[in-house]
C-alpha cells in the first residue's frame, strides 16, 4: 500500500480564512485534505509539524507519525495532497525544519495574511468564546508576552499581537521554498471565486471547476451575553456526559453549537486607543513586508 503524503500546506495565519480555503479546496476532485481521522475527530488541523511545540497547549492533535500518514490513507486519485495548521506559520522555524525532513524541499505553501490590528481582535474574541480566556482584550494584550511562560497549558493563540508580526514568518518561508503563494485576507473577502481559483493555478489542477464558496467557516465576531452563561456551558454536568454517551458525537456537538449560538451576541468593536496603539506597533513589520513582497499594505497601517 503506497503512502501518501502532503505535496502542499495551507501554514497560517489564524484568523485569516484558512478554515474556509481549506473547505473550498477540499471540493476540488484533484484535492485531498483530511477533515476528519478514522475515530471521527477533527483533524482538519493536524498540528504535527510543530508538535514538540503545542502539544501541552492544545486540546487535540496528530502527535504520531504512522497517525500522520494515515490521515491521508483514504488519498484515490487526487494529485494534490494537503492539510492546514495555522500555527505553522507562527512557530516557522520548527514548522520548516520538520516539513523539510518529513515532506521534502519541494512542497507547495500557501500562506493567508490579514491586516493584523483585525487579525488580533478576532483572534481574542475566537480564544474567548472558550473557557482560557476571561480577560479584556486590553488586559490580555498587557500581559501577553508573560502568559504562556506563566502557563504551560495556555493556548499560543493568546497571542494575539506577535501573531500579526508577519515579516520573519513569511520571510523564512520564501527563503526556504520556491513555490509560496499569499493570499490576503481583504482580497479573498472581497472576490473569494478569485482567490480560490488562483489558488488552483497555483496548485497546477483545473481551476475551472465549480466550488461552492457561499458557506464560510469558522466565522467569529460573537461573544458570551454574561460570564456566568459562559461558565455555565463549560462547567461539567451529568447531562453532558448522559448526551455523550447516549448520542453520537457530531450530533452532541451539533445541539451545543446551536444552544451556543443562541446565548451568545455580537462583540462590541475594539477600542479607538487600543486600536492606535496596536497600529502604532505594526508599522516597522508591514513596512517591511511591503519592501520584501514590492507590495503597498498602506491600508494595514490605518
Amino acid at each position: 500500500m503506497k503512502n501518501y503524503m502532503p505535496n502542499f500546506l495551507i501554514v497560517g495565519a489564524a484568523k485569516c480564512g484558512t478554515s474556509s480555503l481549506h473547505n473550498y479546496l477540499n471540493q476540488h476532485p484533484d484535492i485531498f485534505m483530511p477533515s476528519y481521522n478514522a475515530r471521527g475527530m477533527k483533524v482538519k488541523e493536524p498540528r504535527f509539524l510543530v508538535k514538540e511545540i503545542i502539544k501541552n497547549r492544545v486540546h487535540n492533535g496528530v502527535w504520531d507519525f504512522e497517525e500522520y500518514k494515515s490521515l491521508f490513507s483514504d488519498v484515490k486519485h487526487e494529485k494534490l495532497i494537503g492539510e492546514s495548521t495555522v500555527l505553522y506559520l507562527y512557530y516557522y522555524e520548527t514548522a520548516i525544519k520538520n516539513i523539510k525532513h518529513y515532506l521534502g524541499n519541494d512542497i507547495k505553501i500557501i500562506i493567508m495574511l490579514r491586516k493584523p490590528v483585525d487579525r488580533a481582535f478576532s483572534a481574542y474574541l475566537h480564544v474567548s468564546r472558550g473557557k482560557k480566556e476571561n480577560l479584556s482584550f486590553e488586559e490580555a494584550l498587557k500581559i501577553e508576552k508573560e502568559r504562556l511562560k506563566q502557563n504551560p497549558t495556555l493556548s499560543p493563540m493568546v497571542n494575539y499581537q506577535d501573531m500579526g508580526m508577519y515579516y520573519k514568518m513569511v520571510k523564512s518561508y520564501l527563503d526556504n521554498f520556491k513555490n509560496v503563494h499569499i493570499i490576503f485576507y481583504e482580497d479573498f473577502k472581497k472576490n473569494t471565486n478569485l482567490s480560490v481559483k488562483n489558488t488552483f493555478k497555483f496548485l497546477n489542477v483545473d481551476s475551472n471547476i465549480s466550488i461552492d464558496t457561499t458557506k464560510k467557516h469558522n466565522v467569529g465576531g460573537k461573544v458570551w451575553r454574561y460570564k456566568w452563561l459562559k461558565d455555565i456551558f463549560f462547567k461539567k454536568s451529568y447531562i453532558k456526559v448522559i448526551l455523550k454517551n447516549l448520542l453520537p458525537n457530531k450530533l452532541v456537538k451539533n445541539i451545543f453549537s446551536k444552544i451556543e449560538f443562541l446565548i451568545k451576541k455580537r462583540s462590541a468593536p475594539m477600542s479607538n486607543k487600543i486600536r492606535k496603539e496596536l497600529l502604532l506597533s505594526y508599522t516597522e513589520d508591514i513596512t517591511k513586508l511591503e519592501e520584501l513582497l514590492k507590495i503597498d499594505l498602506k491600508h494595514w497601517k490605518e
